[in-house]
């Protein structure tokens, strides 16, 4: 009985130990992710304040975009639409974690049609 006691306390310390590696590991990560919404087609920007480096990407047909593995540190993010600047935002990656920036102002459906012209009194 002793040995079966043994056995099981070695194989429940192993199970242990790897789950503190585990853990340990992801804790450690020195990167980080900016995931966010714009509007699909949007042009979004990343630039680290730090280092300069940048990465740019087009939010998919869902609005949605992703920077992944992107070193830690404080980042710009810039969202472009058409022409329009529309997203000017400052955002901090810490280790393993994911930084979402807020979401621009929705793109417009169109714009209302003009008024028909008021009609002529007389003829």
């Amino acid at each position: 009985m002793i040995k079966a006691f043994g056995k099981k306390a070695g194989i429940f310390a192993s199970a242990m130990a790897l789950l503190l590696v585990a853990f340990s590991a992801t804790a450690q990560r020195a990167d980080g992710n900016i995931n966010g919404d714009a509007a699909p087609g949007d042009k979004v920007y990343v630039a680290n304040t730090g280092t300069g480096l940048k990465r740019e990407t087009v939010a998919d047909e869902e609005g949605k975009y992703r920077f992944r593995s992107l070193p830690l540190g404080t980042y710009q993010v810039k969202i472009v639409r058409g022409e329009e600047n529309v997203l000017n935002a400052t955002v901090t990656l810490r280790p393993g974690g994911t930084a979402r920036p807020p979401a621009p102002e929705p793109a417009a459906a169109g714009a209302d049609p003009a008024p028909s012209p008021a009609p002529s009194a007389g003829n």
